[in-house]
């Protein structure tokens, strides 16, 4: 979880998925939204958005944010 990533939107889509996944992971596994924002060097709006977008739609509605 170490890596950080200078701007998320040069990432393939593939990568921008993974990155999506890997930061709701973390809030789900007890991180605050903050630490996880920190750590992959994304906003904290950001992990906000995709959190919030896992919890009313799941995977397949996180993917789109």
């Amino acid at each position: 979880m170490g890596v950080v990533v200078r701007d998320a939107r040069r990432l393939s889509p593939q990568a921008q998925e993974d990155l999506r996944r890997r930061a709701v992971a973390a809030v789900k596994a007890g991180h605050t939204q903050a630490a996880v924002s920190t750590m992959l060097g994304v906003s904290p709006q950001a992990v906000s958005r995709w959190v919030n977008a896992f919890d009313r739609k799941g995977v397949s509605q996180m993917v789109r944010c």
